[in-house]
């Protein structure tokens, strides 16, 4: 008994005890905010596990096996959603059956070195840390050196092991690099773990790194979940709707393991749906939950009809990783009714995840937030929340009222507001956290703005990781090459080129310099630096699909092909992506196009992915395939629609000037060509010179159908933007249509 009371209060050090006395009023938003969590971890934390028999299997040889180290971490790749983790705690209940059932989570960030890892593990392992104990951790790790840096970081870990522990690593961008690799201050923490009496760390990531890319050391145990098969999906909806007491008939159930693409969440979801519907309904009807088994794409988000309130709070977390229930009723100065009802409503709807009494966005839903236009507040109302969050955290903080897990969220949220850091904040600040906020006002095209905070982190790069340095010089040079300022983009190139770096630092060099040549209407000597950065980084998808767009500018299709199917492989929703790839195969299949099944299906993704959020891709294209090898009146409807939408985008304007020239009608196309001349020459509009070349293209058409010969030819004498070839090519063109137009004259 003795032993037992004494094991016990050596894990408490593991568990969130507040140290500080609370008044009523903060007891109970600590309170209310822990019940959603808890609530919304209950529904998820005790489905039945079946099926993955394969994982395990996968699992246990690489365990087992005497030719390899004993294993100091696994690594389970898949979908979110898909079951690693509950693969993970399958696999140590019946191998380490003495290991903890609570498993920590530690979200390892973008930009993460070795002392963003550091203080990640730390304030989720010891949650019950003083901002003052924090803190003078925090000093002696600062004065060690790398080596012994890596070791207290990896010991950390190992201390878990005792207490027949393990913790989850999640990968939130910063455990792999571009190539799938894990990034030098992971594999370094990695190669000081200790594997007994279990592997005490679990890495969960949505990609697999290639096999070429794993550690040598061979001390890794890798599996990757995928879909269920049809009777393990079959196994597990059966006895779901059976412990609900749901009947299915065969072709019911058959129908529902479809629609759940053998996904486990997915069948969750199902169920739920199911039981408030009833089967013959949801079978009847099951558009809802079609738009949220996609709801990576925003379709499942733009289709909620959030309240004011639900609005207010993704527009805050949106803006700092995450955040207490205390500071989210702070910042928004609401009472904590209002609150606790939307974040349950807001959990229910798995738009917003919560840790504890920690809230944050959903990682599936993440992207689709922070596009969805509805999710704003003005300027100044974010500022005064982000200053109220900064002031309350950093009391609360030191008093040991909040989690020094939010920490981060204090330091963000005072630099959001340009105000004087407290003295706290400025304690704990590293220059990672202005790459994330680099980051994110890229994100939202405050370019100024982003290449400030990246060269303010720039300063501190010798405490940034290899992967933090690069990301800072991205947003320095992708905006400084928007905004055309020389200086700024020459600075982050010129740090690149410091860094004696690997290829895929020379792959980043590269792409920047394509962008910025893109930027400028350069495209052949953009598509010599895309194809170098990909050459240095194969399988680079950013600039495969960069060499496909220009390939298809330039109609070499073969090319465009090639690297739009490479991208598509991997971004099979990405409007982008589709578009690109549909516009190739609609050109190389010419007349044959309306019969070729692929692009019949491609055409149907691009409906799905491509309209919403005010887009107008499929529209677009679908005008530019009628125009091409349909019905010019249809093409002239559906392109008079895409520009309704979408106004103030390029491409629908040429593909309307290229109809009504077909048409006949050349005194409206010209008028329309003189619009998209303003658009390529204007200084405030996004990538105007990119498409310099396009109106070149369909300004010479013009020319030529008015017959003028002479000054359609000229038009190709640009020697940056078109190649001798390309000249020579577009002139015998010409010449041809010219004697074809003489003879029937």
């Amino acid at each position: 008994m003795a032993r037992t009371a004494s094991q016990a209060s050596s894990n408490a050090k593991f568990f969130n005890i507040v140290r500080k006395t609370l008044t009523p009023e903060s007891a109970a938003r600590l309170i209310e905010g822990t019940l959603i969590s808890v609530k919304q971890a209950a529904e998820s934390s005790f489905h039945p596990f079946l099926g993955r028999e394969t994982e395990l299997k996968e699992l246990e040889d690489q365990i087992s096996d005497h030719n390899r180290p004993p294993a100091k971490g696994i690594f389970i790749s898949g979908n979110f959603g898909s079951g690693r983790r509950s693969l993970a705690r399958s696999f140590y209940q019946s191998h380490y059956p003495r290991s903890g059932r609570v498993i920590p989570s530690v979200k390892v960030d973008a930009f993460s070195s070795i002392h963003e890892l550091y203080r990640n593990i730390l304030t989720t392992l010891r949650p019950t840390l003083t901002a003052r104990e924090f803190r003078e951790r925090i000093q002696a790790f600062e004065l060690a050196g790398i080596d012994e840096k890596r070791r207290q970081t990896a010991d950390l870990l190992n201390g878990l092991l005792p207490a027949q522990e393990t913790a989850f690593l999640i990968d939130n961008g910063g455990i792999l690099t571009d190539s799938g690799a894990l990034t030098e201050e992971l594999d370094a923490v990695i190669s000081k773990l200790s594997p007994r009496p279990h592997p005490p760390a679990i890495i969960i990531a949505p990609r697999m790194t290639p096999k070429k890319l794993r550690r040598s050391q061979n001390d890794i145990a890798y599996v990757g979940v995928r879909a269920l098969p049809y009777e393990a999906a079959k196994r597990l909806l059966s006895r779901l709707t059976k412990d609900k007491d749901i009947t299915l008939s065969i072709e019911a159930l058959d129908a529902l393991i479809k629609l759940s693409d053998g996904h486990p969440f997915n069948i969750y979801r199902l169920v739920e749906e199911i039981s408030e519907r009833g089967v013959e309904a949801f079978l009847a009807s099951p558009g809802d939950f079609i738009d949220w088994k996609h709801r990576q794409s925003s379709e499942y988000v733009s289709k909620i009809e959030f309240n004011d309130i639900e609005l207010k709070i993704l527009a805050v977390l949106r803006a700092v990783p995450e955040l207490d229930f205390s500071a989210i009723v702070a910042a928004l100065e609401i009472d904590a009714q209002s609150v606790s009802d939307a974040l349950s409503r807001l959990a229910n709807l798995h738009v917003v995840d919560g840790d504890g009494d920690r809230f944050q966005v959903s990682p599936a839903v993440l992207v689709a937030v922070e596009r969805d236009k509805r999710v704003r507040i003005p300027r100044d109302v974010e500022q005064n929340a982000m200053r109220s969050i900064a002031n309350s955290l950093s009391v609360r903080l030191e008093e040991g009222t909040a989690p020094v897990a939010l920490v981060d969220t204090a330091i963000l949220a005072s630099l959001s507001t340009n105000d004087e850091m407290s003295g706290f904040a400025a304690a704990f600040l590293l220059p990672s956290h202005y790459v994330w906020m680099a980051k994110r006002s890229y994100d939202q095209r405050a370019w100024e703005r982003s290449i400030r905070y990246a060269q303010e982190g720039l300063k501190g790069s010798d405490r940034l990781s290899l992967e933090g340095v690069v990301a800072a010089c991205r947003y320095i040079c992708l905006p400084a090459a928007r905004t055309g300022d020389v200086v700024a983009f020459a600075g982050g190139i010129k740090k690149l080129k410091g860094l004696n770096g690997n290829d895929w630092v020379k792959s980043n060099i590269a792409f920047f310099e394509g962008f910025n040549a893109r930027l400028k209407g350069r495209l052949p000597t953009a598509e010599k630096f895309f194809r170098e950065s990909y050459d240095f980084s194969p399988g680079n998808i950013s600039a495969a699909r960069e060499i496909a767009a220009i390939c298809l500018a330039r109609d070499n299709l073969d090319e465009a092909e090639k690297f739009a199917r490479e991208a598509f492989s991997y971004a099979q929703r990405n409007p982008y992506v589709v578009d690109i790839l549909l516009a190739v195969l609609v050109k190389k299949h010419g007349r044959n196009a309306r019969r070729v099944t692929e692009i019949n299906d491609m055409f149907d993704i691009l409906s799905k992915v491509g309209e919403e959020g005010g887009k107008s891709f499929y529209t677009t294209r679908k005008a530019e395939f009628e125009h091409l090898w349909g019905n010019n009146k249809e093409a002239l409807r559906l392109i008079d629609s895409a520009i309704v939408k979408t106004p103030t985008l390029f491409e629908p304007q040429r593909i309307y000037a290229e109809i009504l020239l077909k048409d006949g009608n050349k005194s409206r196309a010209l008028s329309v060509l003189d619009g998209m001349r303003e658009m390529v020459g204007a200084r405030d509009v996004e990538d105007s010179r990119t498409n310099y070349r396009a109106y070149l293209v369909t300004y010479a058409h013009y020319l030529v159908e008015i017959g003028e010969w002479d000054q359609a030819k000229k038009i190709y004498d640009e020697e940056a933007i078109f190649t001798e070839h390309e000249r020579k090519t577009a002139v015998k063109e010409i010449e041809v249509t010219q004697s074809y137009s003489t003879k029937k004259l």
